[in-house]
């Protein structure tokens, strides 16, 4: 019977039991998860927060799920990778022997790195006890405030505001997400987080968390002035949690760097999901993705090829990175960021991680020539980026009709020269032209 062991009980860790077990009935696959929960949607905390959803309702795989496929979860903490005798320790002092290994062990939320980071009140937004907290302590403060520029920040902000606590927003640029909105993508956020009446803050940032009696009791500001509040909640990017192999001979860059099969250099060793640096075909570059569609995916094709090496074959199921794609909903706004969007950040933000739902791929540089063709009307609005003829990004606001047409353009590397010198022109016309190459694309003309 071949040993199958997978830590960490995430979207990819999940994914690739699930593949492991269609192919192998018989093999005994443990997973490992320092965390007590089953296995649950973390995009989904974010409705929790704002009341939309249960926690039961996130919980997606019951007990029963993993004793139907015979899948054996461990709540435990993994402390030591023997890649030579390939073991893993546990901190109970337990040892167990694997034939292939997966490490799916995600990304965690970047500390505060000021002082006064570890008071009572200051809370990250990152798994389901995060959101258990923000809704516990927001709902008995009067005031808190939420450092960071990107999708956690917003929807932390939201989330306080939401429990009853007034908020301020701290951003380091000159805009909302200048990393990936433009301008007047900042505004129409801009102007429903003021409906909403959170305070945002430009050019501004926390140099100490003030305490008293072990609890936040206000933030000191880098423009010398100070709040008062009870809550602080930090959203400056995630990393990932590449603990297990650091000092092993295991290749690493920002993450394990994997080759198509998922596959490290060390043969018995596969990684997927956050902690996983993918080959981009786009950027022709190895890219972090911390997004859920991308974990599932990579999950599924790592779990494959581990079937493939435990019975002394090779890998023969190879991982094509998809489009880098997430919708969310901020302040009452549908936004759908898909490709690459090569914005511009503005000087004196912080783009040293990656936020929770946000790609490398999204901000990585051009090396070839780019135009942006824009359509506008009230709250809703289009961004196209298209280079070569090709419509390489897109990021929508508001209406979504165009979302999966373009999400397939660009997966497809549609040539849409033809049309190239419509998209750009002033005209209102952009959906339409979208629909109209979309619908001749698929009738095959």
């Amino acid at each position: 019977m071949k040993q199958y062991l997978i830590i960490g009980n995430g979207a990819a860790g999940l994914s690739a039991a699930e593949a492991i077990r269609q192919r192998d009935p018989q093999g005994r696959i443990t997973i490992i998860t320092n965390e007590p929960h089953l296995f649950y949607s973390r995009p989904g905390i974010a409705y929790l927060v704002l009341g939309e959803v249960s926690e039961k309702q996130l919980i997606s795989r019951q007990a029963s799920f993993y004793r139907e496929n015979r899948l054996e979860l461990l709540h435990a903490h993994v402390v030591e990778l023997n890649l030579a005798q390939q073991t893993i320790s546990l901190e109970n002092g337990k040892r167990l022997a694997y034939d292939v290994l997966l490490l799916a062990t995600g990304s965690t939320a970047v500390p505060a790195s000021f002082p006064g980071g570890d008071l009572q009140g200051v809370l990250t937004f990152d798994t389901l006890n995060d959101a258990r907290e923000v809704i516990k302590r927001g709902r008995k403060a009067k005031t808190a405030v939420v450092v960071g520029g990107g999708i956690t920040a917003l929807e932390l902000a939201e989330g306080l505001r939401h429990q009853g606590a007034k908020t301020h927003l701290l951003q380091r640029g000159r805009r909302i997400w200048s990393r990936l909105f433009d301008e007047m993508e900042s505004a129409i956020i801009e102007e429903q987080i003021r409906h909403e009446k959170i305070e945002i803050h430009y050019h501004e940032n926390i140099t100490e968390v003030v305490g008293k009696r072990g609890k936040v009791a206000s933030v000191k500001l880098e423009s010398g002035a100070s709040l008062k509040c009870q809550v602080v909640g930090v959203a400056i990017g995630v990393r990932p949690n590449v603990g297990l192999v650091n000092g092993l001979p295991v290749n690493q860059d920002q993450g394990i760097l994997v080759n198509p099969y998922l596959q490290s250099n060390v043969p018995t060793l596969f990684a997927a999901g956050d902690v996983a640096q993918v080959y981009d075909r786009w950027t022709q570059a190895y890219h972090l993705d911390i997004l859920w569609p991308s974990a599932i995916s990579e999950g599924r094709a790592a779990g494959h090829n581990m079937v493939e090496i435990a019975n002394g074959r090779s890998p023969n199921l190879s991982y094509q990175k998809g489009t880098p794609f997430n919708a969310a909903l901020l302040f009452g706004v549908h936004v759908t960021i898909m490709g690459r969007m090569g914005q511009q950040v503005d000087a004196g933000e912080n783009v040293s991680h990656l936020s929770r739902g946000s790609s490398h791929v999204w901000t990585a540089p051009f090396t070839t020539r780019t135009q942006s063709a824009w359509d506008k009307k009230g709250p809703h609005s289009v961004r196209l980026v298209v280079a070569n003829g090709r419509i390489v990004g897109a990021l929508l606001m508001g209406n979504q009709a165009l979302a999966d047409p373009l999400r397939d353009l660009i997966e497809q590397e549609i040539d849409i020269s033809e049309y190239e010198a419509d998209l750009f022109r002033e005209n209102g016309r952009l959906p339409e032209i979208i629909l109209e190459i979309y619908q001749t694309k698929q009738s095959g003309e």
